[in-house]
């Protein structure tokens, strides 16, 4: 075994063009290969606890090679929506698509063709409507919700990028990303009513019900526009950090929380003074952001560069929303993309889009569950809802076209987590002195519980020398044929 000395890679930014979902420029780093870091990572609790991974309960296979980017999920029809667009230039025009899921059922009803680059929703549940933007098409399109079929097409602004309700005024907004202003339809005849500027490269909104307001970041000009929902007008131009990248409502103390992507931190605005109130350093890359309403708090992911080759790893900041205080740190997979609440079991679950698996989280202790690993991979999860009615959380697999439904349901099996229908790995003694036996010879990495890669050995081995770690807990990941066991043991 090698004593290792990890460093933190920062890496370039990407830029996302209408040209192209994303660019950026990343190299692999490290010893160890990002699955075996992600692996080992997800299982680490408080308690120093691993659980079993919950098996995917069905998929349902898109046609035409269709690729989902969103999900919405519609309460009052039980239904659950994907946007499909296709990765490749010249791909199959069938593949631009809405494809709709009965959630009794968990069968596909329909897929609907759409125009260009469908990829965000708002669902209207005044009239139960859905709302699609199509960012190569300059425009949205209307489905209803109990007949599933399209009852509009509304021209917006240059490359609609995001939508949101507003459950006051029944109205909807769409930020257009490249003319840099936010289209206002009216919900009840569908009509365009204003077309409101706001700063540049706007690309993600939100919508406060408490104070009636809707917030804008603008990731070029570094700025967020408070949109006020009466009167449809620009009231506020708050100063964040560099390029604001996600952002979340709390309801709980009516605060509105921004990530900034380039400076690490995350901006909390009050939403009745619509005022900076406080600046929160997270982790590297702030991007998506996420309100856990067990216990009042903020998740933010921080995934550095965006891509398959880096950081080394990610994490995902949790913030106390009552102090504005980061309480906790968690070291995920690769790039954490974005969240949702299983109300029934107070879970947190978020799509780890590089290292392909799901992340299983207790809401209220913010410590780890489970995690769901996919085989095969590619399949890169890039967007993830929740149905409270079966219980069931849904994944849109871009690489596989094919939505993955989970049952929210997992139980405790011991101190080691095995991929499905593996042996347990077993070491003795634990807790250990000197010297770690391992009952087969493999190769094997341990781990700090922090996530720091300490040991390392590419030989097959049945012993392992650990007299020179502290005393403490550790984790040790091996290699199998299927993939990476993990399991913890105490240093004394």
């Amino acid at each position: 075994m090698q004593l290792i000395n990890m460093k933190t890679l920062r890496s370039l930014r990407p830029t996302t063009t209408k040209s192209g979902y994303s660019q950026g420029n990343a190299t692999r780093h490290g010893i160890i290969t990002r699955l075996c870091l992600s692996a080992a990572l997800l299982v680490i609790s408080v308690s120093i606890q691993a659980l079993t991974a919950q098996v995917v309960e069905t998929t349902v296979s898109l046609p035409n090679s269709a690729a989902p980017r969103d999900l919405l999920y519609n309460p009052i029809d039980n239904k659950i929506y994907s946007a499909n667009t296709p990765d490749m230039v010249g791909s199959s025009p069938k593949t631009e698509s809405v494809s709709i899921i009965n959630g009794a059922t968990n069968q596909l009803i329909v897929s609907i063709p759409m125009k260009k680059g469908s990829r965000d929703f708002c669902h209207n549940t005044a009239d139960d409507k859905v709302y699609v933007a199509n960012y190569f098409a300059d425009s949205v399109t209307i489905i209803d919700g109990k007949t599933d079929q399209v009852i509009g097409i509304v021209p917006v602004g240059d490359a609609p990028r995001a939508l949101a309700y507003n459950s006051v005024n029944n109205t909807i907004y769409c930020v257009n990303e490249t003319s840099a202003d936010v289209t206002v339809i009216d919900g009840k005849t569908n009509a365009v009513i204003k077309t409101i500027k706001v700063g540049t490269t706007p690309r993600v909104m939100c919508y406060n019900p408490i104070s009636n307001k809707v917030y804008v970041p603008n990731a070029g000009s570094g700025n967020l526009s408070v949109i006020d929902g009466a009167t449809n007008t620009v009231i506020a131009t708050l100063k964040m950090g560099n390029v604001p990248r996600g952002i979340a409502f709390n309801p709980q103390n009516n605060r509105v929380y921004v990530s900034n992507y380039s400076s690490d931190n995350v901006s909390v605005i009050d939403g009745m003074k619509d005022s900076v109130i406080a600046t929160i350093v997270v982790g590297d890359g702030p991007t998506a952001i996420f309100h856990n309403p067990s216990g009042n708090k903020i998740y933010c992911s921080n995934v550095g560069a965006p891509g398959p080759d880096s950081p080394d790893e990610c994490t995902v900041s949790i913030i106390d929303a009552s102090n504005n205080k980061v309480i906790k740190t968690l070291t995920t997979g690769d790039e954490p993309t974005s969240f949702c609440y299983a109300s029934n079991t107070k879970r947190i679950y978020w799509a780890n889009e590089w290292s392909h698996d799901i992340a299983v989280v207790d809401a209220i202790s913010d410590t780890f569950i489970a995690v769901v690993k996919y085989p095969s991979p590619p399949v890169t999860p890039v967007d993830i809802c929740y149905n409270p009615k079966n219980n069931r959380i849904y994944t849109a697999n871009r690489m596989k076209f094919a939505i993955c439904i989970i049952k929210d349901t997992f139980s405790v099996t011991s101190s080691v987590f095995n991929f499905q229908g593996e042996t347990p790995l077993v070491l003795f003694p634990n807790p250990v002195t000197d010297i770690l036996y391992l009952k087969e010879a493999s190769a094997c990495t341990i781990y700090s519980t922090t996530g720091s890669l300490l040991l390392q050995s590419e030989k097959k081995e049945k012993q392992i020398d650990v007299s020179a770690l502290t005393a403490g807990t550790y984790i040790l990941t091996i290699q199998t044929q299927q993939g990476f066991q993990s399991t913890t043991f105490i240093k004394q």
